[in-house]
């Protein structure tokens, strides 16, 4: 399975209310590697990596769970 096959895949089994957050995320990943954006530093990579890791792991919350644990 190549690199994209696996995004699409991981992307197709997220539950409904996270589908806009990562949305958003990889709208912004795709942006900064627009050759007019900035680039990505060693540190950004690596937490996206850790993102995606704790995705295909499925170490996730719900937006909603995330925001009752911290009260707001």
């Amino acid at each position: 399975m190549t690199t994209r096959e696996a995004l699409h895949q991981l992307v197709d089994e997220l539950p409904e209310d996270q589908a806009e957050l990562a949305r958003a995320w990889i709208q912004d990943l795709r942006d900064a590697a627009d050759e007019d954006g900035p680039p990505l530093d060693t540190e950004s990579l690596a937490s996206l990596d850790r993102g995606i890791a704790d995705l295909a792991a499925g170490r996730v919350k719900s937006l909603a769970e995330y925001q009752r644990e911290r009260g707001l």
